[in-house]
Formats: C-alpha cells, structure tokens, sequence
C-alpha cells in the first residue's frame, strides 16, 4: 500500500511538472507577441525619426515631423496591438472571413459578395489625391513593420493556425465600409417593410402604424411637424390578417412544444442562400446610435466651447476604438479615438476644435422595383432595357472548401432579392457611391474653426452622422458628414417604395442644412429628428431613434446656464427614466383599480371571500399588492442597479406593446421573414400603443380579455411572473442591476472555451438602458464618453470598455475599464510617459 501511494505521488508530481512546463511553454509564446514599448527599432520606410510615448493606459502619444511618419507610427501601433481586429474589419467587408475563420463564416461572405466592396476598395484607391494616396501607403507600410517587428505573430493566429497577411492600401477602405454595415440599413429593409405594411393593412391602419413624431420630437430647430395627431382605426384589422396571424403564432407554439417536447432546442431553419428567384438576402436587424451636444463659450467657464460625444455601439473586447494623441505640423496637438485599420482620428479635439458624431438616420437608400423581361436577363432603366451585370465570386474556406456564388446588378445598384408582390428590386445605397469612402478626416484634423469645419464636413466619406463641433472662439455648429442623395421627387408609390427613379446625384456641400451658434446657445443630437421643413425633406428621417433620450438631453443643458466637463458627464450617466414614469403611473392606476374591484366583490353580499376579476392571467391579491410597494417606494423611475420597480415596469410596457400592435409586426416578420423586420419599424411604436391604452377602444380591445383594464392586470401579471421568475423569487429583491448585466465579451471567448476566463471583462451590474442618456443593454452602450473644451483639453474626460491592447498578457489590457463601469472622470490626454519607443529612420 505504501508503495502504491509512494507511485502515485510520483506519478502526480510529474504530472503537475509536465504541465507547469506546457503552461511556461505557452506563456512564454504568447509573451513573444506583446507590442514593442520601450527601445530602438531600425526603420527604413521613415522620412525621419518618430518617438511613440505610451502612459500607463498604453495610450501613445506620436512625435513626428510628417504627418506621413504619424501614419506609419500609427499604423506600427495598431498592427501590434490590434491586428487580429483590423484584419477581421477588412476582411468583413470583402466577403473574406472564412479564409480565416473557417466554414462557419461562409454565409456571411457569401451575403457580403453583394455588394462587391473589395473592387470598390480599388477603384477608390486609384482616385485619391496623391497626398492622401501617399500617406495611407505610409501607414499599411507600418502595419506591415509593426507585425513583422513582433517575435511571434499575434496570439490569434496562433490558435487558429493561420499566418497574418500582409496589408494593402485598399483594406483601409475596406475598414470604413464595414462600418457602413453597423450604421446603415444595407438591405433597404424598412422601405421593404413600409411596402409591406401598406399593401397588408387598410390605409387606416398603416397611418395608425406609421407615426412620423410626436411629444418626444426633441429638433434642434425646435421646429413641430405639420400634424403627428393619430387617429385610431375605425375598424378591426381584416380577418384574413387575423387568421395568418394566428396560424403563424400557433405554428411557432406547436413547434416550440414538440422541441420541448423531444428536449431540443427551437430555432428556424436558417435561410437558403441567395440566387436568381430566391426571396431576399437577411441582413442586420439592430441599427445603432450615440450622444452629442455642444455648448457655446457663453455657458463655460472657458472663452472656448465645450463638446461631448458618447456612441453606442456593439461592446467587445477588444473595444472598436484606440485611443491615441499626436502632434501637428504646426505644433497643435490631436487626441480622440482612432479606428483601427484607418489612419485618421474619429472623434476629438485638435486644441482649436473638438468634434464629435452621432448616426444621422436620415434616407440613404432607395429600393427601386425592376421592369424585366420574359427571360429576366435585362431591366429597363431611364435610358431603355439594359443587360444585368453579373458577377462571380468565389468564396474560399480555411477548410479548403469554397463555394461559387454570382451576384446580379444594375446601373442603380445589385439585385437584392424579389419582394412581396413577386418582383425583383434593387438597392441604390450611397455606399455604392465613389465618394463613399475617402481619407477627407485629415483635413478635418486640421481644422481650425467651426466655420471652416463645417466646410469639410460634407465632403468627408464616410456613413452620413451628424457632426457637432467645438470651437476656441467659442463658436459651435452642426451639420452632415457624409454624402446626402440629391432627389429629384420625394413622392413614394402605392407600395411606399420610391418611384423606380432613385436618386441623380448628391447635394453640393453649400447646400447641406446646418445651425451655427444658435440663440439658445445648445445644440444636441441622439439619433432623433434633428431638423424640420425644407432640412428635413432634403435629409428624410427613416429608422431613427423616438427622441426621449434627446429630449431628455435637451431639457438638462436647458435646465443650467453654466457647465464644467463633470456637469456634461453627469448628463452621459443620467439614468432617469423619464420615458417609462408615465408607464409606472398606469401600472400603479391599474394595480389600484384591481386591488379596489377586488375589494368591492369581497364586501358584496353573499361573498366571503376575495373573488379576483375574472381575465385569462390568474394571480393572488399578495401579488398585486407587492407590484404596488415595490412601484410606490420608487417615486422617480431610474435605471439603477438597487431599482426594483424599473425592471418591472419595463416588463409591463413589453407586454402591453406585444399584445395591443407588436403581434402585427410579428406575424409579418414570420410570413416575410426576409423583407419585414420589426426592428425596422419598433422605434416609433410608442405612439400608437399609448394612444390604445389612452383611449382604450372597445372594438381594439386585445384578444382573450374581456376589456382594456383586464388586459393591463394582465400584462402586469406577466410582468410579475418574468421579473420574480414565476413567483420563486422575491420582486422586491429583483433589482435592475440583477436583470441588466454587462457582457463585454472576445469574439474568440465562444468558439473556444475556457478562454472567456482569459479574455473577457468581467460581467457586472450596469445602470442605464434605453430611452435615456446613459444607453447600455448588456452588450451594447456606450464605446467611448469624451468631454472636452478645445484648448483645455487638460480638463477633458475620455473613458472606454476594455482597454488599447487586445493582448491578455499586456499591463493594460483592461486599464481605463473600471472607470467606464463607474463613469469615473478619467483624463482626456494621455497621463505621464511610462514607456518611449523610438522609431529610427535610416535613409
């Protein structure tokens, strides 16, 4: 027995040394890919010499004489910290990611090859300016130095087996169009659900469905439309809707049942893929935004003015931007964030002005319905039938699989699919335009007035954001950033898609609509309608956000007439729910309602007992009256962490628009589900649903019940049973913070496991949601928050999720993140030089 023991601790010690070793093996090589920070490296692609100082956040800090050698330097920097990042940037918009990441990636690449942005990336390279030209080769030569410089690839590669290619030019581009697909509708899918809805529904209907705004508009011009005043249909909607609804609802149920049933998960069955006489291409269903405003110098303390910019995007580790600081010709010093793959600053401030975007939802796309022939090989455009282009692609697999796809186009744009009628359309979608993509960010940078940065702004290629701006004079402005299309008819067909038209050119930069310092000294954006009257009409409003958030915005720079930079990110962490205190009171009235009815049926003669109001969602009076304390210890409504009521009232609203309209959308999105997309058509569904539960008509009244008040004790009984999880756990302990976790994961943290461990933050309670300044739903939020006054920038706030380096070794690699968590003022420069890495130019 002795002996027994004596060989398996033998056998055990070994065992632990073996893997003590393969441990110090593998850390060892992923050591050999952390970037270079401190030292000399020999560079021979450098006009001169360039210094790289990163502080303890691993922010760089670039001293250059040529903006050409900053560019390197950046691209350097970015390759080593975040290479893995870029390459699945460019790669996303070529239709190239399975080359990379497997089979799993090839129905991506193969909706992708539509749009054939890789052979517009070329044609875009071709005709930059030399100097633009000049200085995006100078940073793909230093991101090439960058990954060459590191002793072993980066870690990434590593575990999928593959080697980093070599960066071209043209994936810089790639870079900016991939961002077209997070901030636009690449599929025209609202326009295809409008056409939907209006063919579907009486026209009584669609206008009840369609509001254009109403007392949540927030426009900076303060301007009203003509008439948001909704009138409820007269009529119910037609049986053969009601029917087709109920069969699509009782399919789901039954299939539902029988996966249950068989104990396997439910999902539909993925869709075929994309030839001529399919139905449509899927595409994304979640369009983000973000927070600006401006304030002018007459509400600082500074002569200069003030600026502040949170955009809500995907949260994931690594975060999408990179923070970084360099100098100017002239001396002044440019700080924000950049996006890795793009060698200009996004956001920031170059110490005369500071800017800032949001996503402008304006109209960006036309779907154009085609006229074919018999044999479908030709269309008729404006100037007579035309052949279809048509394009091959293949589409190669790291598995050594590949797949042969064939896209179709006309001179407006590709062929996206064959609507609801049986007709193909097409998509004519500003990206498609030449100036789509371009390097004009570097005259931005330059800047040195509001007046003369609204000048470049229109010329800037990028997706179309509204831009704020800041200026030292104490000036601020608003305008587009981005190409607006240049209509020459707003009128929409019976099917409310555009007349087969399109549009002609784009809107010359002296025409776009812009505000400089107006008389209330505030200007604000947040994915709202930001203009009315003829601005509107040129810009359109199509998919944007309801506007509480923005009006919320609105009335806190309102409610002050002094601000510092805490004041400005106090109003980024505003978690009052403003939105929902109009739902918690009709919750609180009906629950009292029902708790009084309850109380008048037990007094009744004969009844000694309490008879609940008959409806189809039973629960006890204990119930109601727990919603009822929790609700009245919380007078304001606020997203916090410790809140009980928020979660339960946002339950309530949930149910009561996916009973009384949200079931429409639904049952349109399962019978169409490649042309209908509820996400398309959710944002303003705040208007008709309150006009039902404000009104209550008695023909509208939801199935089931028997009348409105019955529908919402209802509602509020689902709410309960999601938030106490069926009653087995205490509401009153259910806080927000418990249902509302952040999630900021590596995208390689799934396909791996164990490595979540390793890479991803850490998931924590998170205040905030949606329909208020402080946006974050799990993971999404918040990708950056900047406070700055140009020429204080020593004073500015900047804090973001994760940190700079995407490597798990590195000191930093969550440095800065907890005081995003917090909304912690954290500097907006770059803190003391810890490590200094010069670049050495030999000629």
């Amino acid at each position: 027995m002795h002996n027994f023991f004596f060989k398996s601790f033998i056998l055990l010690k070994w065992t632990c040394l073996f893997l003590l070793f393969v441990l110090l093996i593998v850390y060892f090589i992923l050591r050999a890919s952390l970037p270079d920070l401190d030292g000399t490296k020999i560079i021979t692609l450098l006009n001169q010499s360039v210094q790289i100082a990163r502080d303890a956040q691993g922010i760089p800090t670039i001293r250059a004489k040529y903006r050409q050698d900053t560019a390197f330097a950046l691209g350097y920097v970015h390759a080593q910290e975040r290479y893995f990042q870029m390459d699945l940037l460019r790669r996303k918009a070529a239709g190239e990611l399975a080359e990379l990441l497997g089979d799993a990636a090839l129905e991506s690449d193969i909706k992708v090859k539509l749009h054939r942005f890789k052979q517009r990336a070329q044609q875009i390279i071709r005709k930059l300016p030399r100097a633009h030209y000049s200085l995006l080769m100078a940073y793909s030569h230093g991101v090439n130095a960058g990954i060459e410089a590191l002793t072993n690839d980066p870690y990434q590669y590593l575990l999928l087996g593959q080697l980093p290619e070599q960066w071209e030019p043209e994936d810089s581009i790639l870079c900016v169009y991939s961002m077209y697909f997070d901030l636009n509708d690449e599929l025209g899918e609202r326009k295809t659900s409008l056409a939907i809805l209006k063919d579907k529904l009486p026209g009584q209907w669609f206008d009840f469905l369609t509001a254009k705004g109403g007392i949540w508009d927030a426009a900076m011009d303060g301007g009203q439309l003509a008439d948001t005043r909704l009138t409820i249909p007269a009529t119910k909607l037609p049986d053969s809707l009601l029917t087709m609804v109920q069969g699509h609802l009782m399919q789901d149920s039954l299939l539902q049942q029988n996966a249950a049933d068989n104990d396997v998960s439910y999902q539909q069955k993925p869709n075929p893929d994309f030839l001529p006489g399919s139905n449509f291409l899927p595409g994304s269903n979640f369009l983000p935004g973000s927070n600006s405003w401006a304030i002018d110098a007459s509400l600082t303390a500074y002569s200069s003015a003030m600026l502040a910019n949170d955009m809500h995007l995907t949260l994931r580790v690594p975060n999408i931007w990179y923070r970084a600081s360099w100098y100017l010709d002239d001396g002044r010093r440019v700080t924000g964030v950049t996006l890795p793959g793009v060698p200009v600053m996004v956001i920031g401030s170059n110490e005369r002005i500071a800017w800032g975007l949001t996503n402008a939802y304006g109209d960006w796309g036309d779907i154009i319905t085609l006229q074919t022939n018999k044999e479908n090989t030709q269309y008729l455009s404006s100037e007579g039938w035309k052949d279809f282009s048509i394009y091959k692609h293949l589409i190669k697999s790291s598995s050594g699989r590949s797949k042969e796809h064939i896209s179709i186009e006309t001179d407006r744009g590709p062929v996206i699919g064959i609507n609801h009628k049986g007709e193909y359309i097409a998509h004519q979608w500003l990206a498609y335009a030449p100036q789509a993509v371009n390097l004009n960010f570097l005259e931005l940078e330059k800047s040195k007035s509001v007046s003369e940065a609204l000048q470049i702004a229109p010329k800037i290629g990028l997706p179309p954001q509204s831009i704020l701006i800041a200026d030292k004079e104490g000036h601020i402005g608003w305008t587009i950033a981005g190409l607006i299309p240049e209509r020459s008819s707003k009128e929409v067909s019976d099917n409310a898609e555009r007349i087969n038209k399109g549009w002609q050119g784009y809107q010359t930069a002296g025409d776009y609509p812009r505000f400089v310092d107006p008389e209330n000294h505030r200007l604000w954006s947040a994915n709202n309608r930001l203009v009315s009257g003829e601005k509107l009409s040129m810009i359109g409003f199509e998919g944007g956000d309801l506007g509480a958030r923005a009006q919320q915005i609105r009335d806190a720079l309102l409610a002050n007439e002094h601000f510092k930079e805490a004041d400005l990110l106090a109003i980024q962490l505003d978690v009052r729910s403003v939105f929902l205190q109009r739902w918690k009171q009709l919750l609180l009235d009906s629950l009292e309602l029902e708790n009084s009815l309850e109380l008048k049926s037990s007094l009744e003669p004969g009844n000694s007992q309490t008879v609940a109001v008959n409806n189809p969602d039973s629960s006890n009076k204990a119930d109601l009256l727990l919603m009822t304390e929790v609700l009245n210890k919380e007078e304001n409504l606020s997203a916090d962490p410790d809140s009980a009521a928020y979660g339960l009232v946002k339950s309530f609203r949930k149910n009561v628009v996916n009973h009384s309209i949200g079931w429409i959308y639904n049952a349109l999105e399962k019978q169409y589900p490649r042309l209908f997309k509820r996400s398309s058509m959710d944002k303003l569904i705040e208007y008709p649903v309150w006009e039902l539960v404000s009104q209550k008509p008695q023909h509208l009244i939801p199935a089931a019940y028997k009348n409105w008040h019955d529908f919402l004790i209802g509602s509020a009984r689902k709410a309960y049973n999601e938030i106490s999880k069926n009653g087995q756990a205490d509401l009153a302990r259910q806080s927000w913070g418990q249902l509302h976790k952040i999630k900021i994961h590596h995208p390689l943290s799934t396909a791996i496991p164990g490595l979540g461990l390793l890479l991803d933050m850490p998931d924590s309670p998170l205040s905030g949601d949606r329909n208020m300044p402080k946006v974050s739903a799990g993971k999404f939020g918040a990708s950056v928050r900047m406070v700055v006054s140009p020429g204080q920038e020593k004073n500015g706030i900047m804090h973001m999720p994760a940190g700079q380096s995407s490597h798990p070794l590195s000191s930093y690699y969550s440095t800065g993140h907890q005081d995003w968590v917090e909304g912690k003022a954290s500097a907006f420069l770059p803190g003391k030089t810890k490590w200094l890495l010069e670049l050495k130019s030999v000629q």
